[in-house]
């Protein structure tokens, strides 16, 4: 329970002021200035409610008045953002928003350590709202609240629903471990391989390649440094890569609005020749590659196409011979103006430069206002300057705005042209074909998104057989401008109310008039909450969520299966970590049927060996194999039902040392699965098992998960990744936090880690662990980026028959609720606590604590409860959070004696830096409920 400022001072408490107000549509926002408490401990808004709390003494009570027309929302959609913000992060208030006409609680957030709550209600229904605000533990400190009503005038329209064509994707394989990138580029060359590459942001001056060999069962980064082909002061800008019929592999970079640097590899990516300077004028932005092989194999009638738009000019259109070898100065490198005019039609932002070769066409795909301005110019072969782009539009998106990103265009076998678009209006996904070369396209455009995927974005093609494109795009079943959401940055509690998924298309016999229209769930999970901001680089001004950046993107591998790669920011970290997802079954772009290409995979898969170079990219070519780093297979399994085991087969355990250049060697095994943020919300956090080895001694084993940067000012950062910016996670870490039991067999080349279920999140019977991969590196003690060696394919685990971290009897709810404070010593200085935990109905621990003592300078926050026990009145509950920031285990207890508890209830709490304190409360209550 709370006691106010009248109970502890004797002072008249002062409520909300106003305490009510209205929004409309004309006038839609109010904010009001919320009481001061002296000291507030409240856990449960349960126990405040008006009728009982009718002077604001435990809560604050604010009442909203919706004050809209009955059918308001049937021609608008929209929703109302509710926040409350106080000074210090010390402080912690929560938010609850309860429906007066029925009571119903309609939205919550109750994260910590951050200065704001909010809540948006998507489409609330009209009238009056309580804003109950709860100082879960509050010191003389008060609060200011706001309410704003975001509307469209396009009131939501059903969405049809798709038949999914028995389409299923694979588990999301991890492309890299560590660096996070934004909008993720994937291109397969003829010989099979899967490159990818993404920009690490302007701060960075980077961005990446990465590329698999073995079908994308796993991912390497190409560069002996681990950093982009053409290292250079600026850059890390948008990145694209694409390959020739000869192999050569071609990269350009943003040069920081400055310029676009190319660069050129002839040997798979081990070298790169550069040049940082290949616009023909400055001030740029989005460039894009496009390759013509000519109609012959020699490399002699090869060109690469490059398209940027210099800003605020127009769009160029240069081109460059094919590279013809290692000696090539200028294939690749230099490029003029391949058009007969300086710029090349209207519009921005422009979408991929596309050439087809069946037809001899390129394509540049523009948004213009209501519809996509699509430039096209025929090139005869080898030719390489002189062309004549003519000009040609879709039709109006039916919606009537497309937005700032990109619209799609692609082409399929027979030289069918097709558009893919957002309507930023109404949030759908719409396709026009054109079977002449853009000349007339099908109209209406084609409606490609069904239910669940009600507001959409980012959508990216690619036609295969004559009549089939794919399409993916990123969708959530909430309604409402993605730019409106609220941000993870703001609110993570808030956030996770708008779950993202992946989502894919596919279109057959769609130039004709009665196409079939297939959609599925391509991710397994969600893979982003909360806002999504597509203002490009003004997200930076406007402090916008922009981690995804402005798309994804899928191509077609020879077998006509989607390979999709995508920024999953589900983690703790919000960091866009990278994953690539196969179709594994249902009919192919290419008109044949997949079946799944592995045998079963529950517990474990096998790994080639021969495959752990250190490095895999270098000047002089690949490292050697590293046998003590070369995965053989991974299996996981429970030994009894609370552990987890990991065992490893490596290639040769014979010897420990590591490669010339590094100091140890690390063994890892990480998934993610459904938990807790590090502010309470929902996250599909990152959990691992591991082991390490330094200068060839033997292998000490732990576990971990990794803490994120502090939400708000992002300081401290966390131990588990390196951010650049406040909350901006650029390097996942995986530092070793609890030692578990493991063993090593050189005989056998296996390792084996056990440990605990408590120690790794607590996941309980049918809890799936996504994602699960083996991985190897060669550690260099100064750098925080690992050098990768191996990695195997993922797998999903389905935990079997687990001890539940709860003696709380499966199909019951147990709660502990309660605050106050209790005497740490005999200046009587006081310890102030508040903590809410609550065991569900499926064994999960949801909740949060929080203790303060000024005197011994702790400052207490949980992040993740790992176990709770009920005995009668009394309960204990472990896990992990942070003290003064640090990150720290902590064990409290607490007895619920009498009511009131003052002078009875007792309340303990010890924590892993060795605090502890125990005592009688002497202000506040405990309910075992």
């Amino acid at each position: 329970m709370l006691l106010g400022a009248a109970s502890f001072l004797g002072l008249p408490a002062r409520a909300a002021t106003p305490p009510g107000a209205a929004i409309t549509d004309t006038q839609p926002s109010t904010s009001w200035q919320g009481q001061f408490y002296a000291f507030g401990v409240s856990a449960d808004p349960a126990q405040c409610p008006p009728a009982v709390d009718t002077m604001n003494l435990l809560c604050d009570h604010f009442y909203l008045n919706i004050n809209l027309s009955p059918t308001f929302w049937q021609t608008h959609t929209g929703s109302v953002t509710i926040t409350i913000q106080w000074a210090s992060s010390s402080n912690d208030f929560d938010l609850y928003i309860y429906r007066q006409s029925d009571g119903q609680q309609v939205g919550f957030s109750a994260s910590g350590g951050t200065t704001s709550e909010q809540v948006a209600l998507q489409s609330p229904m009209p009238g009056v709202y309580e804003v109950r605000t709860v100082p879960f533990l509050v010191v003389a400190s008060d609060y200011t609240g706001s309410a704003i009503l975001t509307f469209t005038t396009s009131g939501p329209t059903n969405n049809p629903t798709f038949p999914t064509g028995g389409i299923s994707f694979g588990a999301h394989t991890i492309i890299d471990p560590q660096r996070t990138e934004g909008e993720p580029l994937v291109h397969i060359d003829q010989a099979g391989n899967i490159w990818e590459t993404g920009p690490w942001g302007f701060s960075t001056a980077q961005g990446f390649v990465a590329r698999s060999t073995d079908n994308g069962d796993s991912f390497h980064i190409v560069s002996p440094a681990g950093l982009r082909p053409n290292a250079a002061p600026s850059g890390g800008g948008d990145t694209d890569i694409i390959t020739d019929d000869k192999g050569n592999a071609y990269f350009a970079d943003l040069e920081g609005l400055a310029d676009v640097g190319v660069a050129v590899s002839n040997d798979q990516g081990n070298n790169w020749r550069e040049n940082f300077f290949s616009a023909t004028l400055g001030i740029d932005d989005r460039q894009w590659l496009a390759i013509d092989n000519g109609p012959t194999p020699s490399a002699n009638d090869n060109t690469v196409f490059l398209t940027y738009r210099q800003v605020p000019l127009g769009s160029q259109v240069l081109s460059s011979p094919g590279s013809t070898g290692p000696t090539d100065l200028v294939g690749g490198l230099v490029y003029t103006n391949a058009a007969t005019g300086t710029f090349v039609g209207a519009g921005a932002p422009c979408g991929r430069l596309i050439f087809d070769p069946v037809l001899r066409n390129l394509y540049l795909p523009c948004v213009q206002g209501n519809h996509i301005h699509v430039s096209r110019a025929h090139v005869n072969p080898g030719q390489r300057t002189g062309l004549t782009f003519t000009n040609v539009d879709t039709p109006a998106s039916p919606g009537g705005s497309i937005g700032n990103l990109f619209a799609s265009l692609t082409t399929d076998q027979a030289g069918n042209v097709y558009v893919a678009w957002v309507d930023s209006a109404n949030g759908n996904v719409y396709l026009t074909v054109s079977t002449n070369t853009g000349t007339s396209w099908s109209t209406p455009p084609l409606q490609v998104n069904g239910d669940p995927a009600n507001t959409n974005v980012m959508p990216w093609a690619v036609a295969g057989a004559p009549g089939t494109v794919d399409i993916v795009y990123y969708g959530t079943d909430a309604r409402n401008d993605p730019n409106n959401f609220p941000s993870w940055y703001n609110n993570r509690v808030a956030a996770t109310s708008i779950k993202w998924f992946v989502y894919f298309v596919q279109v057959q016999a769609a130039t004709t008039s009665t196409p079939t229209i297939y959609q599925v769930k391509a991710s397994e999970h969600p893979t982003d909450y909360g806002q999504i901001c597509t203002g490009g680089l003004g997200c930076t001004i406007s402090t916008g969520d922009r981690t995804l950046a402005d798309f994804f993107s899928v191509a077609l591998d020879s077998n006509g299966a989607a390979r999709i790669v995508l920024d999953d920011v589900t983690n703790q970290h919000h960091g866009a970590a990278l994953f690539e997802l196969r179709q594994v079954a249902g009919p192919s772009a290419y008109g044949t049927t997949l079946t799944p290409p592995f045998p079963n995979t529950a517990t474990g898969v096998a790994d080639p060996s021969g495959d752990a170079q250190t490095p895999h990219y270098s000047p002089t070519g690949a490292g050697a194999n590293q046998p003590a780093l070369d995965l053989r297979s991974l299996q996981l399994s429970q030994p009894d039902n609370g552990h987890i085991t990991a065992t490893l087969k490596l290639q040769s355990l014979a010897s420990l040392l590591p490669p010339a250049g590094s100091t140890g060697l690390l063994w890892l095994v990480r998934w993610q699965f459904l938990s807790t943020g590090d502010a309470g919300e929902e996250s599909y956090r990152i959990f691992y098992l591991g082991a390490n080895s330094t200068a060839g001694q033997n292998p000490v084993s732990f576990a971990g998960t990794g803490t994120s940067a502090a939400s708000g000012s992002g300081i401290p950062p966390g131990n588990g990744c390196l951010t650049t910016t406040p909350q901006n996670c650029k390097v996942i870490k995986y530092p070793s936090e609890i030692p578990e039991t493991g063993t090593i067999n050189t005989s056998t080349g296996t390792i084996t880690i056990t440990a605990p279920l408590s120690d790794l999140g607590s996941p309980v019977t049918g809890d799936t662990l996504y994602s699960v991969t083996a991985l190897t590196f060669a550690v260099t003690n100064t750098n925080p980026v690992l050098t990768d060696g191996d990695a195997t394919r993922t797998f999903d685990y389905v935990l079997g028959k687990t001890v539940l971290p709860s003696n709380c009897p499966l199909g019951t709810t147990c709660k502990v609720t309660g605050g106050g404070y209790i005497f740490v010593d005999a200046q009587q200085d006081k310890g102030s606590f508040s903590l809410d935990v609550k065991v569900d109905t499926t064994g999960h621990i949801r909740g949060k604590a929080a203790y303060q003592d000024p005197a011994g300078v702790v400052d207490f926050r949980s992040s993740l409860i790992t176990s709770a026990t009920f005995n009668g009145k009394t309960v204990t509950f472990k896990g992990t959070g942070t003290n003064n920031n640090i990150a720290t285990s902590f064990t409290i207890t607490v007895q619920d004696k009498a009511e009131p508890g003052a002078g009875k209830d007792t309340f303990a709490i010890k924590l892993g830096t060795g605090y502890s304190r125990a005592g009688t409360l002497q202000a506040g209550n405990i309910q075992v409920h």
